[in-house]
């Protein structure tokens, strides 16, 4: 397991954060609601997260309409929440890098970073 230097972290925090800068397209619409696509998955009963992807799809249109661009929005979450993994993926990796041993605290952690970055 690497430890997280400080070069280490920089280079991973700018390797990311053009994918934290939006393209504001929300405001060059008349009806930002029309950018959101329609949620592909229609038969997931039987997925193993059915009850998170209810869930989600109850908040999906307002929490993309107060995105930047609620498209873009809509198409990350869409696949995030049928295959949480790639979050999973993600977090486990920063967790090695940095030896933290709590998921949901790592979780946290990356959550309130990128919120300070993109204020």
């Amino acid at each position: 397991m690497g430890k997280l230097n400080k070069k280490v972290l920089r280079k991973l925090i700018l390797d990311e954060l053009q994918y934290i800068i939006e393209c504001g397209c929300k405001e060059e619409v008349e009806d930002p609601a029309m950018l959101i696509p329609k949620f592909p998955y229609t038969n997931y009963d039987d997925h193993p997260h059915a009850g998170m992807i209810s869930d989600y799809e109850s908040v999906r249109d307002n929490n993309a309409l107060n995105s930047k661009c609620p498209g873009s929005y809509a198409k990350t979450a869409d696949q995030l929440v049928v295959n949480p993994e790639f979050a999973a993926a993600v977090i486990d990796l920063l967790m090695k890098k940095s030896g933290s041993t709590c998921q949901q605290s790592s979780a946290r952690a990356l959550s309130d970073i990128i919120s300070l970055q993109i204020k």
